[in-house]
């Protein structure tokens, strides 16, 4: 049976340990302390939050190399990164959406988990940073740090934004200050430290032959109305979700959580939604004029005359409203259905870039404010798309750039 894993360092009494209490589990670290014990001295001992046999060998001959104690060099290395973490969750997280908050509780537990809650940012080196790019993208942690027995190897796009969160976390870090008035950090330890990008990100895009191949068959997908007891099978909302997914360029799930409270059909031309900040990405409330054909779509929903503020309620609870996951589980039988095959890294939102990329001749600005972005770089970058007959009239219809006066 293979033996637990041990290192030892330093010229007794200042001996400093760092070993495993279970294989393959967190290690510890063991010192010597003389104050213990009335003086007699005795060993202290405390978990070191991490795996990383390599790190933890080297904090042992930093700790070796110095007299004070373990407790000594705690103390005198805190602000650690548990600390910063409680004081953003506390302060700036409650600023941001509900699922912000809850990516932002994920990647304290990831950062925690690698990089040990008591160390201090400043000791986060390059090595680390690079390990823990490494054993990220290879799949070997999970998204909360804990080692996957099976590693499936994750995108750069999401490293990337784990590693943007803890940059971005620092930096507000050095603008925050404590009780007594010191800012919790003076400079950013990350500061110039690679951030895997994704050199071919998965951006696909719906084309309205798709669009019409899916909306002849989404009034053959039913969905079971089970309130008051009772079970009713009929026509889901698939055909009034995917309407507005493909003329509105809205987010799956802010057309689900729609309230009757939300259509201003009176507006002009049209009507209008008033899509609420409360369903927004970024939290951001946007009013915006519909197409002829959300219209038809907003008023087949409403003859249905459901008991619900939502206009989209939820097939087992008329209190609240369908969910994205069942919209996307029908969406995906129309697919079926139509004989298409899946889009490789999207289903809802390919559509969402559909209508920014077909509004590329119109004003940014107008586009963006119709489709809910708040950044035209976002807009730009990460939604609208070359296409072939664009591309030809770049080609083709150009003009002539002459010397002034000829």
């Amino acid at each position: 049976m293979p033996r637990r894993w041990k290192f030892t360092t330093g010229v007794r009494p200042n001996t400093v340990t760092v070993y495993e209490r279970d294989r393959g589990g967190p290690l510890h670290i063991r010192t010597w302390d003389p104050t213990k014990r009335n003086g007699h001295g005795n060993w202290v001992r405390r978990s070191l939050g991490h795996r990383d046999r390599e790190r933890a060998k080297q904090y042992a001959l930093e700790v070796a190399a110095r007299p004070e104690t373990l407790a000594e060099k705690t103390a005198a290395s805190e602000e650690n990164l548990s600390t910063i973490f409680n004081y953003y969750l506390l302060n700036r997280s409650p600023r941001k959406t509900i699922s912000q908050q809850r990516a932002d509780r994920r990647r304290v537990e990831l950062f925690s988990a690698f990089l040990g809650p008591s160390t201090a940012p400043e000791r986060v080196s390059l090595a680390q940073w690079e390990r823990f790019c490494d054993a990220r993208l290879s799949g070997e942690i999970d998204a909360r740090g804990m080692p996957v027995r099976k590693p499936r190897a994750v995108r750069a796009r999401t490293v990337e934004a784990d590693c943007r969160w803890l940059v971005q976390c620092l930096n507000w870090a050095t603008k925050w200050r404590d009780e007594s008035g010191h800012y919790l950090l003076t400079s950013n330890p990350l500061r110039g430290f690679p951030i895997p990008r994704e050199l071919n990100p998965k951006r696909p895009v719906a084309t309205h032959e798709r669009y019409v191949a899916l909306r002849a068959v989404t009034d053959d997908v039913p969905m079971e109305i089970r309130w008051g007891g009772r079970r009713q099978e009929q026509r889901s909302y698939l055909s009034e979700l995917l309407d507005l997914a493909n003329y509105t360029g809205r987010r799956i799930r802010a057309i689900c959580s729609l309230r009757y409270e939300d259509l201003a059909l009176e507006e002009p031309p049209f009507g209008a939604i008033r899509w609420p900040a409360t369903t927004d990405k970024t939290g951001r409330a946007t009013t915006a004029p519909i197409h002829p054909v959300v219209r038809d779509a907003l008023d087949r929903a409403a003859s249905r005359a459901l008991d619900s503020e939502f206009l989209f309620p939820s097939p087992s609870d008329p209190n609240k409203p369908v969910t994205r996951y069942l919209a996307s589980k029908w969406l995906q039988k129309a697919e079926k259905l139509a004989g298409l095959e899946r889009l490789d890294g999207g289903l809802w939102h390919p559509f969402r870039r559909k209508w920014a990329t077909e509004r590329k001749h119109l004003p940014d600005v107008d586009v963006a404010a119709a489709g809910g972005w708040k950044s035209l770089q976002a807009l730009k970058q990460s939604y609208q798309h070359a296409d072939h007959e664009t591309m030809v009239r770049v080609v083709l219809e150009a003009g002539e750039l002459r010397e002034a006066g000829r």
